[in-house]
Formats: structure tokens, sequence, C-alpha cells
């Protein structure tokens, strides 16, 4: 794409592209995000495209709006220098969603996408981690009992369990001694072992 910012007269900087979650974690409506290259530690520009994306075009889309922040600055948000540019570059109205491609957008993303190819990456559904009542089927074992991780009721990712209660457990590393706070308090600092000091959040799990 930087042929077509450079005729444009809007060159890109150095920048870095990943598939991964936006700062709003699993929130759809984040389709993608650029980060400043003061946010990095190598000045580089970081954009992420949500991990919903699905296949080339949608990919496309969201890399060129992305880009087109890095290209003019943060600064101007959807409005002023990024509103010419991306109305040149043929995006539609509104410019802070994920819309069709216009003619005029297929006319220089098109031989991209042909050129290219398509995206190696297939879209993460996570809308069935928070499915009401959905819990994991358990199995008995020597020691107990635990998930049964064969089947389709088995935990989708590792990600640490929402804690229901109000009150989150801390433990200390070193001898196991375990206190309740609010994330209110938590967020302030961590309680302290009476013997090795700053304690830790625990998994819940």
């Amino acid at each position: 794409m930087a042929p077509r910012f450079e005729a444009l007269g809007k060159p890109l900087p150095p920048f870095r592209v990943a598939v991964g979650f936006t700062s709003r974690g699993m929130n759809k409506t984040a389709a993608g995000e650029c980060w400043d290259k003061r946010a990095s530690q190598d000045g580089r520009f970081e954009i992420f495209v949500g991990p919903q994306v699905r296949g080339a075009e949608d990919a496309a889309f969201i890399l060129a709006h992305e880009l087109i922040h890095a290209a003019v600055g943060l600064q101007h948000g959807h409005k002023g220098e990024f509103e010419r540019i991306a109305l040149l570059m043929g995006f539609p109205r509104p410019l802070t969603q994920i819309a069709r491609m216009t003619p005029a957008m297929r006319e220089w993303i098109d031989p991209l996408l042909s050129a290219i190819g398509n995206i190696p990456h297939a879209p993460l559904e996570w809308s069935i981690l928070d499915e009401p009542g959905a819990k994991p089927k358990m199995r008995r074992t020597p020691g107990g009992v635990e998930p049964d991780g064969d089947g389709e009721d088995a935990p989708v990712s590792s990600r640490p369990k929402k804690q229901s209660a109000r009150m989150i457990k801390v433990a200390c590393p070193h001898c196991g001694y375990t206190a309740r706070v609010t994330r209110k308090w938590l967020d302030i600092g961590a309680p302290h072992c009476p013997e090795h000091g700053e304690m830790k959040e625990e998994d819940n799990e």
C-alpha cells in the first residue's frame, strides 16, 4: 500500500502489524487499532487487526484505515487530514466503521489482494466463552474430579476464569498466606504478608 500513500503525499512511517486483541479486549466492535510510535520501544507505529477478521478483503480494509492514522498522525482522529486522505482513497462514510469497499477502493486494493493472496488466518470466535450456563463436564479421577477436556464442553482457552465474587483472593507466593480484597483497593496496591511482603492476585481457576 505504500505507493498509494506516497502518491497522496503521505509516505508511511516505520510500522508493524499484528493480528491480535486491541486495547478493548474481547470486543467485536473494535476491528483494528493504531498506536503511536512513542509507545513502541523501537519507534514504530504498532497496528493491530482484530482476531475476528474474516479474509483478506476485511484485513486490507482495516489495515488501510489504520495506516491512514499512522500516516497523518493520531491527533486528527477521524476528521481533518484523516478524513481528506480516507476520502481520496475511496473509503465510504462513516469513516469509523468497516463497510463494503467502494469501486474507487477496489481499483487499487484488488490488484494487491490478487498478488498477495488470502490472509493465513481463521476468525477467532470467543462468544462461546460467555454462553449463559455454559459449564464444562466433569469426570471422576483417582484424585477426585476434574473437567472433561475431551468434549465440546471443555474450556476453549487458558484465560483466567472470571471471579463472580466481589472479593479478590490474594496470596503470598512464599508461604501461602491468603486474604481477600476488593478490586478497588487491589488496583491501588496489594496487601502485604506479615513476613514476606507484597501478596499476589491468584488466577482464580
